[in-house]
Formats: C-alpha cells, sequence, structure tokens
C-alpha cells in the first residue's frame, strides 16, 4: 500500500484544492431530497466538482417561479383596479366604480383560479424547500480549504497535511465513482452498503478538529509548556495516521474497482464475441455450406465463464474491503479518545 503523501503527489499534488463537501448530518433528508431534484452536486462522491448556487436555500424554479410570479402579478393587477375604484366611489362616481370594482373581482377570481391550479402543483414539486427546511439549510456545515487550514497565495499561503489529506480523499471518491464497476449492476448490492459520502466527511470532520486543536495547543508554546505541548502533539499525529490510513484504505479500494474494471470489459467483449460467431453461423447457415465453420468459431470464440470466475472473486475481496471501509467508525472512536484525552 502506498503512503499517502505519495499518493497525494500523484492524485493531486499539482492541483488547486478546489471542493466543497457538505457533512451530510448537518442538514435533513428533505433539504438533500430536494437538491438532487434539482440536480445540485453538493457532495464528496460526486463524479465532478462540487456545483455552488446562491438558491440551495431558496425556491427558484419553474413551478415556484409560475406560482408565485402569477399569483403576484394577479394581485397587481386587482390592486390596480380597486384603487381608482374606490377613489371614484368617495368622489361619487358611481359608473366608474362599478366599472373598476368589476374589472377588479374579475381579475381577483381569475387570480383565485390560476393560485387554485398552479398552488398544488408547486407544494406537491420534490424541488420544494418548506420553511423548516430552508432554516436547515442555513446551518449546514461544509468541509474547505480554509477550514483546513490552507490559505492561497504565493507570499502569504500556506497549507496543512490535513487539508493535503482530505484533497486526496475527494479526488480518490470522485475517482471511485467514475469507475465502470461502480455503476455496474453486478455491484448494486455492494455499493449500497457502503456509504462514500459519509465516509469522506467523517474523514474531514475529524481532521477539521485536529487542525484546530493543533492551532490551540501551538497558540499555548512557552517556555514551561514546550514539553506538554510536543507530548499533546505527538498524540494528534497518532490521530492523523489512523485518518491517513483510512485514506489509503480507500485507495486500495479503487484500485480493486480498476481490476473489476478491466475484467467487466473483458466479458463485455466475450459476449459480443458470442453474438458475432452466431451471427456470422447463421450467415454461413443460410450462405455456404461449410460443416467446419461452428467448431472453428468456437475455438476461436473468448470463453465467458473464466471472466465470470475471476469477476465473482474480485467482488468477494472488494466485499471483505468494504468491510475494511466500512469499520471506519471503529477507527474514528480512537482517533475520537485520543483528542478526547488531549482535551481531558
Amino acid at each position: 500500500m502506498s503512503s499517502w503523501k505519495s499518493l497525494w503527489k500523484s492524485e493531486c499534488g499539482k492541483a488547486a484544492p478546489i471542493y466543497r463537501v457538505l457533512v451530510p448530518e448537518s442538514v435533513s433528508d428533505d433539504v438533500r431530497h430536494a437538491w438532487d431534484a434539482r440536480g445540485y452536486r453538493y457532495t464528496a462522491g460526486a463524479p465532478s466538482a462540487i456545483m455552488l448556487t446562491g438558491g440551495m436555500n431558496r425556491n427558484l424554479f419553474r413551478s415556484s417561479v409560475v406560482f408565485k410570479g402569477g399569483t403576484a402579478a394577479g394581485t397587481a393587477v386587482t390592486a390596480g383596479f380597486a384603487a381608482p375604484g374606490g377613489l371614484a366611489l368617495v368622489s361619487g362616481f358611481a359608473d366608474a366604480a362599478v366599472t373598476f370594482g368589476g374589472l377588479g373581482a374579475a381579475t381577483a377570481l381569475g387570480t383565485g383560479i390560476f393560485a387554485a391550479v398552479t398552488g398544488p402543483k408547486y407544494l406537491r414539486d420534490p424541488k420544494r424547500l418548506s420553511r423548516k427546511a430552508r432554516r436547515k439549510v442555513t446551518g449546514a456545515r461544509w468541509i474547505t480549504p480554509s477550514s483546513l487550514g490552507y490559505v492561497g497565495g504565493r507570499k502569504e499561503g500556506r497549507d496543512t497535511d490535513e487539508q493535503r489529506l482530505f484533497h486526496l480523499a475527494v479526488m480518490i471518491a470522485r475517482k471511485i465513482v467514475r469507475t465502470r464497476a461502480w455503476t455496474h449492476p453486478i455491484l448494486k448490492d455492494h455499493v449500497s452498503r457502503v456509504d462514500l459520502d459519509h465516509a469522506v466527511a467523517s474523514i474531514g470532520v475529524r481532521l477539521e478538529e485536529l487542525v484546530a486543536l493543533r492551532e490551540e495547543i501551538e497558540g499555548i508554546r512557552d517556555a514551561g509548556t514546550a514539553k506538554s505541548v510536543e507530548t499533546y502533539l505527538s498524540k494528534l499525529a497518532v490521530a492523523f495516521t489512523s485518518m491517513a490510513r483510512r485514506v489509503e484504505s480507500m485507495h486500495e479500494y479503487y484500485e480493486r474497482l480498476l481490476a473489476l474494471d478491466e475484467q467487466l470489459l473483458l466479458l463485455h467483449n466475450s459476449e459480443r464475441s458470442r453474438e458475432l460467431g452466431d451471427r456470422v453461423l447463421d450467415v454461413l447457415s443460410r450462405t455456404a455450406a461449410d460443416d467446419s465453420a461452428d467448431w472453428q468459431f468456437r475455438e476461436l470464440r473468448i470463453d465467458a465463464e473464466s471472466q465470470s470466475s475471476i469477476i465473482s472473486g474480485i467482488v468477494a475481496e472488494l466485499d471483505e474491503t468494504a468491510d475494511d471501509f466500512d469499520d471506519f467508525d471503529s477507527r474514528l472512536a480512537a482517533a475520537q479518545k485520543s483528542v478526547d484525552e488531549l482535551e481531558a
């Protein structure tokens, strides 16, 4: 297994850290479902860069614009007729008051019918955020390079190992979801057991804690506390190593997916070869009398059974790796225990 530093140099050493990863537990399921319906990319496992939008906490979509815009326009037109009608009535112009009043009543009725038709569609729209959900969005927690101690720039710029490690985790997660195997039906049950977004976000949360705690510890360094500070920092290094091993395990998992990709491609080609061979035999049977063609094609045809057995073995290995992948909670608990001991 490669060390995290060598992996970071090869995967993202020359790339600027550009990510904004949601901590899934910081928002409700309703919020995530609405964002999914809108097509937002907001998780570590998104196959491309996170898409940011100022409308994440607002209802800006078609049914919302139609309902709210239409009712607002209808209300404005109704008020436009009601105001002069009221003035005409006060001024003693009864005929004008009746005319404007009738127009206002008509537009009010039309606005009511429009709202009755478009309102339920808007309220049932899966993209809609309820008032409670919108309040939740404001408390969403995002992991960014700056939250992990990164500062851009040549002169004042600085970076941290925690940021580099999390950047690597994000890049690996994006590569995992781009593999053929990750979206292939053969891994449907397996993928449903691997919560990639939670795993990456939990790494980020712990790394943020390590960055904040290290800065606090460094802040008390002086002649009298130097020894204690070094002891505390050594304990933090143990917790960081635990996080690094998790990321290295993610990369190992990714490499197994790549191996499975190759076998899936071989299986696909072998199945296509069989189909093409059957079509060629069919043509021969209808156009020529070649008794040897059948066994010749069977000899030349790629055997899919060998690929299938290899695929079964790789999937079994993936399940074993996923057990380690899912065992992150116990590793998190161990790392958190070290942090808690320091805080105590």
